[in-house]
């Protein structure tokens, strides 16, 4: 019984305390706003609204007088402006004035234009039989060659078929694509490489109807002998590629050699 009585003084005295503390936490939490405290200085004195004006008796009270409208005339616009105007004013008359007298200088003008077109055609004389059939001088003169062409063959390219002009027209520039194709895939010389060495060969050679090349040779040297020989072995490697002619026709073309840095 003891035990039993102490426990529940025990926990009674934990609830108390439990309680205080809870209503203290509560009290922090919910904080009041403080007391404004009274002074003479936040006092404010409140005028007194001014007394309104005294309604008039009807005794005093005037009438309205009406008076008869006076009717004015319109007046007519004037044609003219008057020289104390505005600038503005006088600057856009001015400008209407000149667009009236360009408008009616051009209707004049077309007038003039239609008297003439309506005059009667001029009789054209008949040609006459030896005129008609006589024979014509030749209208589809040959264009010049390309720049390119005229540099390689110059006077020589004259000297050609129409086809054999054509032709190298047409498929000099496939040509020259082809073998510098083949100069990539076979590599820059190792030594030309090494020594820095550049420059361009021009190589000529007879192309076949069969595909076949003769007279293989160089026209101009580079310079070097690794780059001259190497375009010629690139050519006879390439050759095989090349667009097929009607006839056999002479073939010049540029081999152009650059180091990538």
């Amino acid at each position: 019984m003891k035990r039993l009585i102490i426990s529940f003084f025990i926990t009674l005295l934990l609830y108390i305390v439990l309680f205080f503390i809870i209503k203290i936490d509560l009290q922090r939490a919910i904080k009041l706003p403080p007391k404004k405290r009274f002074s003479i200085s936040t006092l404010r004195l409140i005028k007194q609204p001014k007394p309104s004006k005294p309604i008039p008796s009807p005794s005093t009270i005037t009438p309205p007088t009406h008076k008869k409208p006076s009717i004015h005339k319109k007046q007519k616009p004037q044609k003219h402006l008057p020289k104390a105007f505005p600038k503005k004013h006088q600057k856009l008359a001015k400008k209407r004035r000149n667009k009236k007298t360009k408008i009616a200088k051009k209707r004049a003008f077309h007038k003039v234009i239609k008297e003439k077109n309506s005059t009667k055609p001029i009789p054209v004389p008949l040609p006459s039989l030896n005129t008609l059939f006589a024979k014509k001088p030749p209208t589809n003169q040959t264009k010049p060659p390309p720049k390119e062409i005229q540099k390689l063959y110059k006077d020589e390219f004259s000297t050609f078929t129409k086809e054999q002009q054509k032709f190298i027209k047409n498929n000099l520039a496939k040509i020259a694509a082809i073998t510098q194709k083949y100069l990539y895939l076979g590599g820059y010389p190792y030594i030309a490489v090494k020594t820095r060495q550049e420059g361009v060969n021009i190589v000529e050679f007879y192309l076949h109807p069969n595909g076949d090349i003769t007279d293989l040779k160089l026209i101009k040297s580079s310079g070097y002998e690794a780059l001259d020989t190497n375009s010629i072995e690139t050519i006879k490697a390439a050759y095989k590629d090349y667009p097929l002619p009607q006839q056999t026709t002479k073939i010049r073309i540029y081999i152009h050699y650059t180091i990538i840095y």
